[in-house]
C-alpha cells in the first residue's frame, strides 16, 4: 500500500513526459506551424496541450487504482475521490515540466535522452519507493536531495489525499513549482 501513491506519481510523470514528446514531434514535422497560424494565443495552445496530457494521465492513474484494488490494495473509498485534485495538480506540475523541456529542446532524439535524464533521478530520489525517514537513516545527503525534489512533494500530496488528509507543505510546494514550470514553459 505504501508504494501505491508513488506508482500513481510515476504514471503521471511518465505520461506527462510522453505527452510533451508529441510537441517536439509536432515542431519537427511542421504541424506546430499550422497551429501557430490559428487565432489562439500561444499560451492557450500550450495550456490546451497540457490539459489534454493531464486528462490522459488521470485516466491512466484511475485504471491503475482499479487494478490495484483487485490486487488487494484497499484504500478508503472517499480517498479515490479526494485524491483527484492532488492528482490533477501533480499532473499539471509534471506536464508543465515536460512542456518546459520540450520548449527548450529542438530535436526528438535529444528530448528522449533528456527525458530519461530527468525522469529517473526524479523518481528514484523521492519518497515514491521508500519513506523519507528510511532515506535519512541511510544517506543524509540523499535525504536533502529528496527534500528539494518537487516529485517527492507531489507523491506526498497524493499519499495524504488518498487517505483523506492534506499535507499543506506539499500542497504549497507543488503549487509553487507548478506556477514556476508553467510560467517558464509559456515564456520559452
Amino acid at each position: 500500500v505504501y508504494i501505491t501513491p508513488g506508482l500513481c506519481g510515476m504514471i503521471l510523470l511518465f505520461s506527462g513526459m510522453q505527452s510533451s514528446l508529441s510537441m517536439v514531434y509536432d515542431r519537427e514535422m511542421g504541424n506546430m506551424r499550422t497551429l501557430l497560424v490559428s487565432p489562439f494565443p500561444r499560451w492557450f495552445l500550450l495550456v490546451s496541450k497540457l490539459l489534454a496530457g493531464v486528462a490522459v494521465s488521470l485516466a491512466q492513474v484511475y485504471v491503475f487504482l482499479a487494478i490495484a484494488w483487485f490486487w488487494g490494495v484497499k484504500l478508503p473509498l472517499m480517498g479515490y475521490l479526494l485524491a483527484l485534485p492532488a492528482l490533477f495538480l501533480a499532473g499539471v506540475m509534471l506536464c508543465a515540466l515536460g512542456l518546459l523541456l520540450s520548449s527548450l529542446i529542438q530535436q526528438l532524439e535529444n528530448f528522449s535522452g533528456i527525458m530519461n535524464f530527468v525522469i529517473f533521478p526524479m523518481y528514484f530520489a523521492s519518497s515514491a519507493l521508500y519513506p523519507l525517514w528510511r532515506v535519512r537513516e541511510s544517506s543524509p545527503l540523499l535525504y536533502y536531495v529528496c527534500q528539494w525534489n518537487p516529485f517527492t512533494h507531489a507523491v506526498e500530496l497524493i499519499r495524504f489525499s488518498l487517505h483523506g488528509q492534506i499535507n499543506w507543505m506539499a500542497l504549497a510546494i507543488v503549487t509553487g513549482t507548478t506556477v514556476v514550470f508553467l510560467t517558464a514553459a509559456i515564456m520559452a
